[in-house]
């Protein structure tokens, strides 16, 4: 049985992969949203990899109980892209 605190640490890790694969998506000209749950890489490609990386992190997190939808993977990467661009520095802090 997983605690709180591997959850959370597999979901992070599990949207750092997602990151790097949307991030290399983006620079290839590809429409993310749309083209990471269904298209296929050619083997040995670096898109490929960053695929595979993020398929074995969601099984991971799987496997502990933190389990996602394409829809709930997708929309929770559009929170984070916007949650960077209201804050770019990082996490806001409070001053005093």
């Amino acid at each position: 049985m997983s605690n709180q605190t591997e959850r959370d640490t597999l979901g992070e890790l599990l949207f750092r992969e997602f990151d790097a694969y949307v991030t290399a998506l983006t620079e290839h000209g590809e429409d993310w949203a749309h083209a990471w749950p269904s298209v296929t890489w050619p083997p040995h490609t670096h898109l490929a990899v960053l695929q595979g990386r993020f398929a074995v992190a969601r099984e991971a997190a799987a496997a502990i109980g933190v389990k996602l939808s394409d829809s709930e993977v997708t929309e929770e990467q559009r929170v984070r892209q916007k949650y960077r661009e209201l804050f770019p520095g990082g996490h806001p802090t409070l001053i005093g």
